[in-house]
């Protein structure tokens, strides 16, 4: 029993006299860390007072996410077996590959040496941390954004940092200097369409320098339009003005504004918005529009900044007005518009009939003479004394239509008072009226005790003073009603006598 008491005595006192008597293992200095901008890799520099009495030094990185190793621990990458390296580029893959130019990379030093059989390591040196650079690029404001962590290791002997640049394929300039906890730098007024590289040093008081990664950063502008073009502009309805563009398929455009006044050249404001989805063939409706009055418009093609980058030519309507002068069978036309030289095409329609051009012209006006429309009747058909018009530009692929206005001539009825059916002269042997721009005509002629006699729904047939069964009626003053709608809509009823003699 007491012989074991001595043996572990002796062995306690054998393991505190290597605790106390062992010479202590050099902690190391890391100098400083940074980036090979070349190899992108993280390159550690260190130093110590004497490493001829070292065997070598175990790197270790902070593992932030590896699949084997708990999140945010530290691990050894690499083991150098020399004394008199001080530098290490870190290409381990152990726990992943070192990543600093999509974050940062924090490292730290530990020495060892052997003795006998037992390897003895340093504490950990100081943590040392890479400077990563990351930076964006804003159009609207067209400004480069770059930020960047502060570099750790250094502590009051930190200096600046010097910020540095190149465009394209040129050379490396300093563009700013900053100091600690300072670590944003805005660039303005970058050139558009260019490949900007920038990385960022620190500076020691003592000279040293710590690069950061490179970060690459693309300005841009955006394809403007080469063209906005309005192709028609059209009164649909007499109640909506329809105004249909053509975008530039290859231009940034984000949406579209419609302008409006009622003054040529201000006062415009924005009246509705039109979201570019596909740059084809877009359309803007006014439903406000007042087809009596001229109104301007233009469109605007809008960045993705809210910019207005293009605009259209000005258009307006065309407020067309029409005026029918009975007395000499003209129709009236005039119109106003901002275009000059340029022709109209003048389109009517009568009769409740389809539209056709009938002239064109380089003026704002145009006298419809419709008096041979106007006699045609009384050898044929009545028509409807109500005349419609609209004028338009067609030329260059541009359309522009006016509203639909009408003029409404006055009727004419005229009826004998009296008639001969033995008369010699034709145009005396029937009771029929002169008649011009009327329809629904209805004509009844009534016998003594209130029969009727005849009935013609055309102006055209009249009565020929022959009575239903055959005979000649007898002379004497007949009644006649007349019944028919003018040109403006109204029924008109008419009663006389008409006499008959033979």
């Amino acid at each position: 029993m007491r012989f074991c008491k001595h043996i572990l005595f002796f062995q306690i006192f054998i393991l505190l006299n290597k605790f106390f008597f062992a010479q202590p293992v050099e902690i190391p200095t890391i100098d400083f860390i940074t980036v090979n901008q070349t190899s992108s890799l993280p390159v550690i520099h260190w130093s110590v007072n004497n490493p001829s009495v070292l065997n070598g030094y175990a790197v270790k990185r902070f593992i932030r996410s590896y699949p084997t190793v708990p999140n945010d621990t530290w691990h050894t990458v690499q083991r150098i077996e020399n004394s008199n390296v001080f530098s290490y580029e870190d290409n381990s893959v152990s726990y992943g590959e070192a990543t600093p130019n999509i974050q940062s990379e924090i490292y730290e030093i530990t020495a060892y040496k052997i003795n006998g059989t037992d390897t003895v390591f340093s504490l950990p040196s100081d943590k040392h941390k890479t400077i990563y650079v990351s930076g964006n690029y804003d159009y609207c404001s067209n400004k480069v954004t770059i930020i960047w962590n502060n570099y750790i290791g250094w502590e009051n002997s930190f200096l600046k940092y010097r910020i540095y640049r190149k465009e394209n394929s040129g050379s490396f300039i300093k563009i700013a200097e900053t100091f600690y906890n300072d670590t944003v730098f805005v660039n303005t007024n970058p050139n558009y369409n260019s490949d900007y590289t920038y990385y960022v040093k620190a500076v020691r008081n003592d000279g040293t320098e710590s690069l950061s990664n490179l970060k690459l950063i693309t300005t841009q502008a955006i394809n403007f339009p080469s063209f906005l073009k309005i192709d028609s502009a059209v009164i649909y309805n007499n109640s909506e003005f329809n105004i249909s563009f053509s975008g530039d398929e290859t231009a940034d455009v984000d949406q579209y504004f419609l302008f409006k006044s009622y003054f040529s050249d201000a006062d415009y404001m924005q009246i509705d918005d039109l979201q570019n989805i596909n740059n084809t063939k877009l359309k803007f409706s006014d439903k406000n529009i007042d087809i009596n009055k001229n109104a301007y418009y233009y469109i605007a093609a809008v960045d993705y900044c809210g910019n207005i980058v293009f605009r259209s030519d000005t258009v307006s309507n065309i407020a067309l007005f029409a005026t029918a002068y009975s007395g000499n069978r003209i129709n009236s036309l005039k119109w106003n518009d901002i275009y000059s030289n340029s022709r109209y095409q003048i389109f009517r329609s009568q009769n409740n009939s389809q539209f056709n051009q009938i002239t064109n012209t380089g003026n704002h006006s145009y006298e419809d003479n419709i008096q041979s429309l106007y006699e045609n009747q009384f050898l044929s058909e009545t028509i409807s004394g109500k005349f419609c018009y609209y004028v338009q530009i067609k030329e260059n692929d541009f359309l522009n239509k006016s509203n639909i206005t009408c003029a409404e001539q006055d009727e004419t009825v005229i009826f004998p008072n009296a008639f001969n059916p033995k008369s010699t002269i034709d145009e005396n042997r029937t009771f029929k009226p002169k008649a011009a721009f009327i329809s629904d005509y209805q004509l009844t002629i009534y016998g003594s005790l209130g029969e009727a006699l005849f009935e013609s729904m055309n102006p055209d047939i009249g009565w020929n003073g022959m009575l239903k069964n055959g005979k000649l009626a007898p002379i004497s003053s007949y009644l006649y009603i007349v019944k028919y709608k003018n040109s403006k809509g109204k029924y008109v009823k008419l009663k006389k006598y008409v006499t008959l003699v033979y």
